[in-house]
Protein backbone atom coordinates (compact mmCIF):
# COMPACT_ATOMS: atom_id res chain seq x y z
CA UNK A 1 0.00 0.00 0.00
CA UNK A 2 1.40 2.98 -1.28
CA UNK A 3 1.79 6.02 1.07
CA UNK A 4 1.41 9.43 -0.28
CA UNK A 5 3.05 11.92 1.23
CA UNK A 6 1.98 16.05 1.61
CA UNK A 7 4.40 18.22 1.60
CA UNK A 8 2.91 21.03 3.84
CA UNK A 9 4.39 24.48 2.91
CA UNK A 10 4.30 26.55 5.89
CA UNK A 11 4.68 30.17 4.49
CA UNK A 12 5.46 32.81 7.44
CA UNK A 13 5.44 36.85 6.65
CA UNK A 14 6.67 39.25 8.75
CA UNK A 15 5.58 43.19 8.47
CA UNK A 16 7.83 45.74 9.03
CA UNK A 17 6.68 48.90 10.13
CA UNK A 18 8.84 51.82 9.03
CA UNK A 19 8.60 55.75 9.30
CA UNK A 20 8.75 57.57 6.01
CA UNK A 21 10.56 60.58 5.19
CA UNK A 22 8.96 63.84 3.91
CA UNK A 23 10.70 67.25 3.22
CA UNK A 24 9.31 70.52 2.52
CA UNK A 25 10.65 73.85 2.80
CA UNK A 26 10.98 76.54 5.98
CA UNK A 27 12.05 80.00 6.31
CA UNK A 28 13.34 81.36 9.44
CA UNK A 29 11.98 84.73 10.65
CA UNK A 30 12.38 86.92 13.91
CA UNK A 31 9.87 87.04 16.50
CA UNK A 32 10.83 90.47 17.55
CA UNK A 33 11.38 92.90 14.52
CA UNK A 34 10.42 96.85 14.88
CA UNK A 35 11.72 100.71 13.64
CA UNK A 36 12.76 102.79 16.82
CA UNK A 37 11.26 106.22 16.14
CA UNK A 38 11.67 109.51 18.01
CA UNK A 39 9.28 110.95 20.44
CA UNK A 40 10.53 113.97 20.17
CA UNK A 41 12.25 116.88 18.21
CA UNK A 42 16.02 117.67 18.68
CA UNK A 43 19.91 117.03 17.30
CA UNK A 44 20.63 113.63 17.49
CA UNK A 45 24.11 113.71 19.08
CA UNK A 46 24.97 109.83 18.87
CA UNK A 47 24.10 106.82 16.89
CA UNK A 48 26.93 104.82 17.81
CA UNK A 49 25.37 101.62 16.04
CA UNK A 50 25.82 100.71 12.35
CA UNK A 51 24.31 97.86 10.26
CA UNK A 52 24.92 94.56 11.59
CA UNK A 53 26.54 95.41 15.03
CA UNK A 54 24.88 93.51 17.84
CA UNK A 55 23.54 95.55 21.10
CA UNK A 56 22.44 94.64 24.42
CA UNK A 57 19.30 95.08 25.70
CA UNK A 58 18.88 98.17 27.70
CA UNK A 59 21.48 100.29 25.69
CA UNK A 60 21.39 103.58 24.12
CA UNK A 61 21.27 103.28 20.64
CA UNK A 62 20.24 107.15 19.80
CA UNK A 63 20.81 110.27 22.29
CA UNK A 64 19.09 113.58 21.29
CA UNK A 65 20.66 116.77 22.40
CA UNK A 66 18.70 117.31 25.54
CA UNK A 67 19.80 120.96 26.51
CA UNK A 68 16.25 122.89 25.92
CA UNK A 69 14.39 119.63 27.80
CA UNK A 70 16.16 119.72 30.81
CA UNK A 71 15.74 123.43 30.77
CA UNK A 72 12.33 122.70 30.46
CA UNK A 73 12.24 120.62 33.22
CA UNK A 74 14.21 123.18 35.58
CA UNK A 75 11.57 125.92 34.99
CA UNK A 76 8.67 123.80 35.56
CA UNK A 77 10.39 122.47 38.73
CA UNK A 78 10.44 125.97 39.63
CA UNK A 79 6.66 126.79 38.90
CA UNK A 80 6.13 123.19 40.78
CA UNK A 81 7.87 124.78 43.71
CA UNK A 82 5.63 128.16 43.71
CA UNK A 83 2.46 126.51 43.17
CA UNK A 84 3.46 124.14 46.20
CA UNK A 85 3.96 127.25 48.85
CA UNK A 86 0.73 129.21 47.69
CA UNK A 87 -1.01 126.34 48.79
CA UNK A 88 0.43 125.38 51.57
CA UNK A 89 0.23 129.32 52.66
CA UNK A 90 -3.77 128.99 51.96
CA UNK A 91 -4.11 125.70 53.47
CA UNK A 92 -2.24 127.35 56.62
CA UNK A 93 -5.27 130.57 56.12
CA UNK A 94 -8.06 127.53 56.03
CA UNK A 95 -7.11 126.23 59.43
CA UNK A 96 -7.25 129.41 61.03
CA UNK A 97 -10.53 130.44 59.01
CA UNK A 98 -8.91 133.38 57.63
CA UNK A 99 -8.91 132.26 54.06
CA UNK A 100 -11.54 131.43 51.55
CA UNK A 101 -12.19 127.91 50.77
CA UNK A 102 -12.23 129.22 46.70
CA UNK A 103 -8.70 130.51 46.97
CA UNK A 104 -7.69 127.24 48.83
CA UNK A 105 -8.98 124.91 45.71
CA UNK A 106 -7.78 127.39 43.09
CA UNK A 107 -3.90 127.27 45.15
CA UNK A 108 -4.68 123.03 45.22
CA UNK A 109 -5.57 122.92 41.66
CA UNK A 110 -2.83 125.02 40.11
CA UNK A 111 -0.38 122.78 42.53
CA UNK A 112 -1.69 119.65 40.39
CA UNK A 113 -1.59 121.18 37.38
CA UNK A 114 1.94 122.31 37.78
CA UNK A 115 2.77 118.97 38.82
CA UNK A 116 1.62 117.71 35.78
CA UNK A 117 3.39 119.56 33.49
CA UNK A 118 6.32 118.54 35.69
CA UNK A 119 5.89 115.34 34.76
CA UNK A 120 5.68 115.74 31.47
CA UNK A 121 9.01 117.76 30.85
CA UNK A 122 10.37 114.76 33.13
CA UNK A 123 9.40 112.17 30.62
CA UNK A 124 10.90 114.22 27.84
CA UNK A 125 14.30 114.62 28.97
CA UNK A 126 13.65 110.28 29.21
CA UNK A 127 13.15 110.47 25.60
CA UNK A 128 16.14 112.14 24.61
CA UNK A 129 17.64 108.39 25.32
CA UNK A 130 16.35 105.75 23.09
CA UNK A 131 17.05 102.58 24.74
CA UNK A 132 17.10 99.15 23.45
CA UNK A 133 14.12 97.31 24.03
CA UNK A 134 15.73 93.55 24.00
CA UNK A 135 19.31 92.64 22.90
CA UNK A 136 19.94 92.12 18.99
CA UNK A 137 21.11 93.70 15.92
CA UNK A 138 20.94 96.79 14.04
CA UNK A 139 19.28 95.63 10.45
CA UNK A 140 19.38 99.30 9.35
CA UNK A 141 20.82 102.54 9.94
CA UNK A 142 18.11 105.04 9.18
CA UNK A 143 19.27 108.30 10.92
CA UNK A 144 22.42 110.15 11.28
CA UNK A 145 24.85 112.26 14.47
CA UNK A 146 23.40 115.92 14.03
CA UNK A 147 20.63 115.51 11.97
CA UNK A 148 17.69 117.45 13.09
CA UNK A 149 14.61 114.96 13.89
CA UNK A 150 10.85 115.02 14.50
CA UNK A 151 8.43 113.34 16.58
CA UNK A 152 7.56 110.39 14.89
CA UNK A 153 10.55 110.30 12.73
CA UNK A 154 12.18 106.57 11.95
CA UNK A 155 15.09 106.21 12.85
CA UNK A 156 16.59 102.34 13.42
CA UNK A 157 15.55 99.18 12.03
CA UNK A 158 16.25 96.68 14.67
CA UNK A 159 15.52 92.66 15.29
CA UNK A 160 16.23 90.33 18.21
CA UNK A 161 18.65 87.54 17.26
CA UNK A 162 18.08 85.30 20.16
CA UNK A 163 13.96 84.98 19.43
CA UNK A 164 13.98 83.01 16.09
CA UNK A 165 11.16 80.93 14.96
CA UNK A 166 10.25 79.17 11.70
CA UNK A 167 7.39 79.24 9.16
CA UNK A 168 6.78 75.61 7.20
CA UNK A 169 4.62 75.19 4.48
CA UNK A 170 3.07 71.69 4.42
CA UNK A 171 0.51 69.79 2.44
CA UNK A 172 -2.71 69.69 4.45
CA UNK A 173 -2.70 66.12 4.04
CA UNK A 174 0.27 66.04 6.75
CA UNK A 175 -1.97 67.33 9.65
CA UNK A 176 -2.56 63.20 9.77
CA UNK A 177 0.31 62.71 12.22
CA UNK A 178 1.79 66.35 12.70
CA UNK A 179 0.94 67.83 16.56
CA UNK A 180 2.11 70.34 18.88
CA UNK A 181 5.78 69.85 20.32
CA UNK A 182 6.72 66.76 17.31
CA UNK A 183 10.70 67.50 16.44
CA UNK A 184 12.17 67.51 13.35
CA UNK A 185 15.27 68.07 11.15
CA UNK A 186 16.01 71.27 9.27
CA UNK A 187 19.27 71.54 6.83
CA UNK A 188 20.21 75.38 6.68
CA UNK A 189 20.48 76.33 2.66
CA UNK A 190 23.35 79.04 3.39
CA UNK A 191 25.22 76.86 5.82
CA UNK A 192 24.14 73.48 5.37
CA UNK A 193 24.00 73.26 8.94
CA UNK A 194 21.82 70.16 11.19
CA UNK A 195 19.66 71.81 13.27
CA UNK A 196 16.56 70.43 15.48
CA UNK A 197 12.99 72.47 15.52
CA UNK A 198 9.88 71.78 16.79
CA UNK A 199 6.39 72.59 16.13
CA UNK A 200 5.04 75.74 18.47
CA UNK A 201 1.22 75.76 16.81
CA UNK A 202 -0.26 74.46 13.65
CA UNK A 203 -1.92 76.77 11.23
CA UNK A 204 -5.51 78.12 11.69
CA UNK A 205 -6.38 78.12 7.59
CA UNK A 206 -5.54 76.10 4.94
CA UNK A 207 -5.01 77.63 1.31
CA UNK A 208 -7.97 76.05 -0.45
CA UNK A 209 -5.91 76.57 -3.81
CA UNK A 210 -2.85 74.60 -2.64
CA UNK A 211 -4.09 72.86 -0.43
CA UNK A 212 -1.50 73.86 2.08
CA UNK A 213 -0.94 74.90 5.72
CA UNK A 214 1.54 77.23 7.42
CA UNK A 215 2.96 75.92 10.78
CA UNK A 216 4.89 78.22 13.25
CA UNK A 217 8.07 76.03 14.33
CA UNK A 218 10.95 77.39 16.70
CA UNK A 219 14.45 75.99 16.72
CA UNK A 220 16.15 73.91 19.01
CA UNK A 221 18.92 75.67 20.87
CA UNK A 222 21.68 76.46 20.30
CA UNK A 223 21.30 78.06 17.08
CA UNK A 224 24.27 80.85 17.11
CA UNK A 225 24.52 80.72 13.11
CA UNK A 226 20.97 81.08 12.27
CA UNK A 227 19.89 84.76 10.63
CA UNK A 228 16.36 85.40 9.82
CA UNK A 229 15.63 85.29 6.42
CA UNK A 230 17.82 82.19 5.83
CA UNK A 231 16.02 79.18 4.09
CA UNK A 232 16.20 75.75 4.87
CA UNK A 233 14.61 72.00 4.17
CA UNK A 234 12.07 70.51 6.72
CA UNK A 235 12.10 66.56 7.21
CA UNK A 236 9.29 65.38 9.04
CA UNK A 237 8.86 61.66 9.35
CA UNK A 238 5.83 59.90 9.10
CA UNK A 239 5.00 56.83 10.61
Amino acid sequence: MKKNLFLVLVLSSTTFLYAQELTTRALVKAVEHTILSSEIAGKIVSIPKSNGQSFKKGETLVKIDCTIYKAQLEKVKTQVDIAKEKMLKNQQLSQYNSGSKFELQISELEYKKELAEYNIAKINTKRCYIKAPYSGKIVKKIASKYQNIQPNQELLEILNTSNLELEVIVPSSWLTFLKKDQKFKLIIDETQEKLEASIQDLGALIDTSSQTISLRAKPILPYDTLIPGMSATAEFKKP
